[in-house]
């Protein structure tokens, strides 16, 4: 069976391969992908040999596996770690936090290889992995059939399957069922996660409850970099402020519309008060939303040019850079979770709540409908069944100050009563690595006196 997967694969890669050529995103790593190792890579591999591989797809998974392996690295400082991802900005984020290219060098990082065993086997080669950490749902039957081959330790930490893939998945259980039990353990955010993992995979795969480490991972910047993060782009505490957090195509249309109505409210009372920041999920879109906020009448400011806010009004802050998302949460009194109107599926809902901030978001939460539902119940989110009702929502929420504060409360309360995933998930990574040889740190040579 593996071998008609590799064979599917490859036409699909074929097929594909040329189209995908005269995407910008899609060619971003290609020779890595394609099983080329980076000279770096090569040049470090007996220090990198016997490593702790983690894997994360894009920005979000990366962002939720980071905290995990900030804390590995710091349990484990002589244990090398590599960490791969798939997007062209997972990859910057990845080197910018853990890189060569931050202020901490954690990891090595590359692009995850093409589900091809020239690929994949030539990392596995090279790295000898004694253990692979997946974040969320990376199930590529290729990888695990061939870290299986070659004894490498395979987990998934904060896995999840949303209803709508379980359905998938178990229509084509005889498949999946083999991948899943390649896999040593499986580490899911919630009992119904779990559930789903073992009617698809069986009795034989190896499930833990650990919860979501994307919560464990929100915790408040300190008061004084919000301090300072205001004093950056002018937003003294007595403006009223709108984040509208990973937009997509159509949203910031939404946002734009909610902006034009807070500041028309009691004929323009606020107008002066009133400030909207708009995060675009992908960077290519930046210079379009800057452009249809010009045509929508309002001055743009953005943050990649150092702008800041002015006191004239009618002003909209473009947050158009990569990881900076969260700490801007910091100074709002509303948030819109994009991906939500849009057939997106929803990002993370619960991040706002960090910082006590209620949140409204669109119909389309199925990436996050377990999350969702938790909120809902606690009368923490908005979940509104049209963009219309979106703008409404916000609406309400901006004249209603006591609204705010019992819905942003109230999903606090719930974030941190769900916090905890981390520690689970580095239990679950120790046991994996007793059966494996851990290196002893190198003794330093002391001079001669």
């Amino acid at each position: 069976m593996i071998f008609l997967y590799y064979f599917c694969f490859s036409l699909v890669l074929f097929v594909a391969g040329p189209f995908l050529l005269f995407k910008k995103k899609a060619r971003a790593g290609l020779w890595q992908k394609l099983g080329f190792v980076s000279k770096e890579l090569r040049a470090n591999q007996a220090k990198l040999c016997g490593c702790v591989w983690f894997h994360a797809v894009s920005v979000g998974e990366f962002n939720a596996v980071l905290p995990l392996i900030k804390t590995f690295q710091a349990k484990y400082p002589h244990l090398p770690i590599v960490v791969s991802t798939t997007t062209y900005t997972g990859q910057q984020l990845a080197q910018e936090k853990v890189g060569r290219e931050g202020l901490e060098e954690i990891a090595s990082v590359f692009y995850f290889p093409f589900d091809l065993p020239s690929a994949a086997c030539t990392y596995l080669e090279l790295l000898k992995p004694r253990l692979v950490v997946i974040a969320e749902t990376e199930i590529w039957p290729g990888f695990s059939y061939q870290c299986k081959r070659l004894g490498v330790k395979l987990v998934v930490v904060n896995g999840r399957m949303s209803p709508r893939s379980f359905q998938s998945y178990r229509r084509h259980r005889r498949i999946f069922a083999q991948v899943l039990q390649a896999f040593t353990e499986i580490g899911v955010q919630s009992p119904e996660e779990a559930q789903r993992y073992s009617e698809v995979g069986g009795a034989k795969v190896n499930i833990r409850v650990l919860g979501n480490l994307k919560f464990d991972g929100l915790k408040p910047i300190p008061a004084e970099q919000i301090t300072q993060l205001r004093q950056q782009v002018n937003l003294p505490l007595d403006r009223f402020v709108l984040v509208a957090g990973s937009t997509h195509e159509g949203e910031e249309t939404a946002m734009l519309k909610a902006y034009g109505r807070m500041l028309d409210t009691n004929g323009g009372e606020f107008a002066d008060k009133v400030r909207l920041v708009l995060v675009p999920r992908h960077p290519e879109r930046f210079d379009h939303v800057a452009a249809m906020v010009d045509q929508a009448g309002y001055t743009v400011r953005r943050h990649s040019r150092s702008q800041c806010f002015t006191d004239s009004g009618r002003e909209v802050y473009l947050l158009d850079v990569i990881g900076k998302l969260f700490d801007f949460y910091s100074m709002a009194n509303i948030a819109f979770v994009g991906g939500t109107i849009a057939p997106v599926g929803g990002h993370n809902i619960m991040e706002p709540y960090a910082y006590g901030v209620p949140v409204v978001v669109g119909p389309r939460v199925e990436k996050t409908k377990d999350v969702a539902k938790a909120l809902v119940a606690c009368h923490a989110l908005s979940l509104c069944a049209s963009s219309d009702e979106v703008v409404d929502n916000l609406l309400r929420l901006f004249v209603d100050s006591n609204a705010r504060l019992r819905a942003g409360a109230a999903g606090r309360d719930l974030l941190n009563a769900s916090q905890g995933a981390l520690d689970k998930a580095m239990d679950m990574l120790a046991d994996n690595l007793k059966e494996t040889t851990v290196p002893a740190p190198v003794p330093t040579k002391l001079s001669k006196g």
